[in-house]
């Protein structure tokens, strides 16, 4: 490794841990599966996807003891999601629907279904942009942008979150105006 690949690697460190939030563990997780070379571009995107947990450091098992999961797998099926793998991601996905559920706050179908049509087009997206040109630059994006895409996509849902709320009328605020409706609103929010 040469100096300018050795900066390249530490500066990915820094910002995996410092950015990213991952801990040592998990990045060296990640940096094993930048060097695989044998892998496929695909097989190296699930295989980031099951070593890194959603949120937090604690095991995905902790997350979900305790927990009935069973009415959470139903609402994944029942938005298409019927082979759920053996990750702990999954796990962590289904103690979190479960805790959404007993704390009155659940995903009913139609806010599933708007998710996981979101979450469906996000794959599609970096799928499409995987540069497959290149099988080593493909692994690497594929494995980094697992990790990295993460923090961008929540960062993303809250600013569209305050969007919303920022175009809330002051006497109704929990009537959002619609982003498709935009154009039918001047500068200032108002019609």
């Amino acid at each position: 490794m040469d100096d300018e690949e050795t900066v390249d690697q530490l500066r990915l460190i820094r910002g995996l841990v410092h950015v990213v939030g991952l801990s040592i563990r998990q990045v060296r997780e990640i940096l094993k599966l930048i060097g695989d070379q044998a892998a496929s571009p695909a097989t190296l995107m699930v295989d980031a996807t099951t070593a890194l947990p959603l949120a937090g450091a604690q095991g995905a098992d902790h997350a979900a003891d305790d927990v009935d999961l069973a009415d959470a797998r139903t609402s994944l099926a029942a938005v298409g999601f019927d082979e759920l793998p053996d990750a702990p991601y999954v796990t962590q996905l289904l103690a979190a629907m479960a805790l959404a559920n007993e704390c009155g706050v659940c995903v009913d179908p139609e806010h599933l279904a708007a998710y996981a049509h979101a979450a469906r087009e996000c794959a599609t997206a970096d799928f499409k942009h995987l540069p497959l040109d290149s099988p080593g630059r493909a692994a690497q994006a594929a494995v980094l942008g697992t990790a990295i895409y993460d923090p961008i996509l929540i960062g993303l849902r809250r600013l569209a979150h305050r969007e919303l709320v920022d175009r809330l009328p002051q006497s109704h605020p929990q009537d959002p105006q619609d982003p498709q409706e935009e154009g039918t609103r001047n500068a200032d929010g108002n019609p």
